[in-house]
């Protein structure tokens, strides 16, 4: 027990609930740490037989015995469950003792994948509103590797939030790599989910000390691949005999021109597409990962797709745009385009959002806060990364520009000892 922690119990004499006979309620008070509630000891006394100095019934009659006895034994559980529930949680409230002394659940220990269940149910039920399928999909994932790494290792489906410590989670992050074949950002998103379980338990008081306290949860930086212009090109000319590869092609394209992800563009219903064919097209949409709200004006390049597949005019507000196949599919028949064009990369659909953030927008002089509006970023360090890969491009140009120069330079510029 912490030396600042105070504790006390004390028996009184209810005498504000005196019943018609003269018997007033015995009742127990209990004081921890300034708080307190109290419990009904469902024993009775009059008002002069109860003595307020020892806190108990007076005289040396059996029944006066008997009835001291039946307190002191309630002081002696009430003392037992306390020190029980001192091994279980960080703090311990009145309300936890008296549910305790009365074999009420409330006050057994808070579990990590309870609690982490209902963190995901609770998600579930937001699903559409304040977060999206993705981040729930994310959080169960989390769990259910968390779950399994409990039952290989320490033999139980679950444990006490109170067990959470610096070496379990080493053990855990150790696990996600080795066993799971999670690379350094997976495992470290995996952690990111179980610290916010353990947050939960540390606003709620059920966990007094972040066991993350001392772990870095910063993510590596990672190469994003996109597509440069050459590359491009040779998708834009790509014609197949086989019409799914032709098909698939032309989705690919309209998200490198409208920087949509995958499950954008399989979401993205007519009424998210406003404007005419005068004044132009724009898709506005909130993003299914995030739900940040994308503003795009729809490029020419995109429009030629849109107008080979479909008739806007033609459709109900919330009729699909455009007929994507499956995301496993895609990715399949796009290695099979990129052997056909001579592209080296390993092409999959995502690469398609970043070749719109660097070639198509960042490399032609978009402003990179209108990059982040279009991308549906609610902050714009997330569109920062493709900017440093703009200032490689940057940075690789210049150099092939002043050996260029520095070739046209005349011998009479160059300094001679």
């Amino acid at each position: 027990m912490s030396s600042k922690t105070s504790y006390g119990l004390t028996f009184y004499l209810n005498r504000t609930k005196e019943k018609k006979n003269g018997d007033c309620p015995v009742m127990l008070r209990i004081n921890i740490n300034g708080q307190r509630v109290v419990l009904q000891t469902k024993r009775y006394l009059k008002s002069q037989d109860w003595d307020p100095h020892r806190y108990q019934m007076k005289g040396r009659t059996t029944e006066a015995r008997v009835f001291n006895e039946y307190l002191e034994a309630l002081r002696i559980k009430a003392h037992k469950k306390y020190n029980e529930l001192l091994t279980l949680h960080d703090d311990v409230s009145p309300q936890m003792l008296r549910d305790a002394i009365l074999g009420i659940n409330s006050a057994k220990a808070k579990m990590i994948i309870e609690v982490w269940e209902d963190y995901i149910e609770n998600l579930r039920k937001l699903i559409g509103k304040e977060n999206t399928y993705t981040t729930y999909q994310k959080y169960r994932a989390a769990k259910n590797h968390f779950a399994a790494f409990l039952l290989k290792y320490y033999r139980t489906s679950d444990v006490s939030i109170k067990a959470i410590d610096y070496h379990m989670i080493q053990q855990f992050n150790l696990y996600l790599k080795t066993e799971k074949g999670c690379n350094f950002n997976t495992a470290t998103k995996f952690l990111q989910n179980l610290k916010r379980i353990t947050c939960v338990c540390i606003k709620n008081g059920w966990l007094l000390k972040d066991p993350f306290a001392s772990i870095s949860l910063t993510l590596k930086e990672v190469d994003r691949p996109y597509l440069t212009q050459e590359e491009l090109n040779k998708l834009l000319e790509f014609n197949s005999p086989y019409e799914r590869l032709n098909r698939v092609c032309d989705f690919f394209i309209f998200s490198c021109y409208t920087g949509l992800a995958y499950i954008d563009v399989k979401k993205l219903k007519r009424l998210e597409i406003e404007g005419s064919e005068d004044y132009g097209y724009w898709i506005r949409t909130r993003r299914q990962k995030t739900g940040g709200r994308a503003n795009i004006p729809i490029l020419p390049m995109a429009k030629v797709v849109l107008d080979k597949y479909v008739k806007l005019d033609l459709l109900f507000p919330n009729d699909p745009v455009l007929p994507i196949l499956s995301n496993q599919k895609m990715n399949a028949y796009l290695k099979e385009i990129a052997d056909l064009c001579g592209i080296t990369k390993q092409l999959s659909y995502h690469i398609a959002r970043h070749t719109f953030a660097t070639t198509v927008t960042m490399m032609n002089g978009v402003p990179i806060e209108s990059v982040s509006k279009m991308l549906g970023h609610k902050n714009i360090t997330s569109t920062q990364h493709y900017a440093r890969i703009v200032d490689e491009k940057v940075g690789s140009d210049m150099k092939i520009l002043a050996e260029k120069l520095s070739q046209q330079l005349p011998a009479s510029m160059y300094v001679t000892n």
